[in-house]
């Protein structure tokens, strides 16, 4: 399936967070399939004119994107694989060497998940820690797990009887929609001169290589695309100032986050810096992301010419996208295998997504791994515990293998 771009209406675009600028240059449409969905959704990937900052238009209403973020179980660690381990770590001490919190601090984390960063502070020995997530599965298992006191909310929704001395938001500011108000409820749940820390992608490092997943940053999720720039603007914007901002690579997700330490002062600052660096990344990261999909079409193109019986592993955001660029939709799918209990049941294609201890009904199938963060693991279980005799095709550097 391959879906073009049809002509953008006034109604339908998203006005610029930073500057309220309408005035837009077009850079991408991606279109994603969903379990569950007949026909694709899409956003529009822009450039404001006047600002620089990119973000995506034609995008579902923040309480639709909540209600996504409550239902997916798919990013649910009770134990950490190692490398996104060293990721919070990381993020954990960057904010303890530049930020001055004494032990009775009260922190906030915003979209904590399962608890793992806020798990450093404890360790450390920080006392007053409180984490705010919308999943309530998440929620839950941090609570279990760690005994954190995290509350099932949304921003919209969250209260606090007292200000914090830090928030934080690790890999959250580029799912909100409604950037302003949310930031203002924010800085109105800090104390004055409080820490703010965010951890988000570095949007002018996607550019530089071959991403190992083809448009793996245009997730439905990822709206915002922050390069050091834009993330300044807009946080002056309501009233924090700069401490320290760094991009630091992770071999993780094989991507580059911006680290950024702010202080809520009393004034806003409506200075704008232009931003000249995000949308010639994105529009290279665009070219980089079709040079990646030429070697998966090809392997799209063989399985539907060859018809053969055919497994996908995986029907989240990769499979979304691989359905809607390449021809993957029409090869000869027999089972969509994926381990999400929240996707179990559901339909991909009119095709019954299974858990994994299915698979043995489709015996000498060719499988499809849909993943490249998980792609070894998979593998290992096809073969350890499936013996599976059939094709295994994977996905390495962007290339199918």
């Amino acid at each position: 399936m391959n879906y073009h771009l049809t002509k953008l209406t006034i109604e339908n675009m998203r006005i610029c967070e930073i500057c309220s600028g309408g005035d837009l240059d077009f850079i991408h449409r991606q279109h994603f399939l969903f379990p569950g969905q007949v026909a694709p959704a899409h956003y529009d990937v822009m450039a404001c004119k006047g600002c620089g900052f990119v973000y995506a238009s034609d995008i579902p209403d923040q309480s639709a994107l909540n209600q996504f973020y409550q239902a997916v179980e798919h990013h649910l660690h009770a134990e950490l694989p190692p490398g996104l381990a060293r990721i919070h770590a990381d993020f954990f001490q960057f904010v303890h060497h530049h930020a001055s919190l004494s032990s009775d601090a009260r922190i906030l984390d915003i979209g904590s998940g399962m608890g793992h960063f806020l798990h450093h502070f404890q360790k450390a020995g920080f006392k007053d820690l409180q984490g705010m997530e919308p999943s309530l599965a998440a929620a839950e298992l941090a609570r279990k797990t760690y005994g954190l006191n995290i509350h099932s909310a949304s921003m919209d929704t969250f209260t606090a009887s007292k200000r914090f001395d830090l928030i934080s938001l690790c890999g959250v500011l580029e799912h909100i929609a409604d950037l302003r108000r949310s930031m203002e409820r924010i800085s109105a749940l800090l104390r004055d001169d409080g820490y703010l820390f965010i951890a988000v992608p570095d949007a002018s490092s996607f550019g530089r290589a071959v991403p190992a997943e083809p448009f793996l940053e245009f997730a439905l999720e990822h709206i915002n695309f922050f390069s050091a720039t834009s993330l300044d603007n807009l946080l002056r914007a309501c009233g924090f100032e700069k401490v320290i901002v760094a991009s630091q690579h992770n071999d993780f997700y094989d991507n580059s986050y911006l680290l950024a330490l702010y202080r809520r002062v009393a004034e806003p600052s409506s200075a704008i810096v232009s931003d000249s660096e995000a949308a010639p990344s994105l529009r290279a990261y665009v070219d980089l992301s079709r040079q990646g999909l030429q070697s998966v079409e090809a392997v799209a193109a063989q399985l539907m010419k060859s018809q053969e019986p055919l497994l996908l592993w995986g029907a989240g955001a990769l499979t979304s996208r691989l359905l809607c660029d390449t021809s993957l939709g029409q090869a000869n799918i027999r089972g969509v295998i994926d381990r999400n209990k929240g996707l179990q049941g559901k339909t991909l294609l009119n095709t019954l997504i299974t858990p994994p201890d299915s698979i043995g009904h489709h015996q000498g199938a060719t499988v499809f791994i849909a993943s490249t963060t998980y792609a070894a693991e998979i593998r290992e279980t096809l073969l350890r515990q499936h013996a599976w005799t059939g094709r295994i095709i994977t996905l390495a550097s962007g290339a199918a293998s």
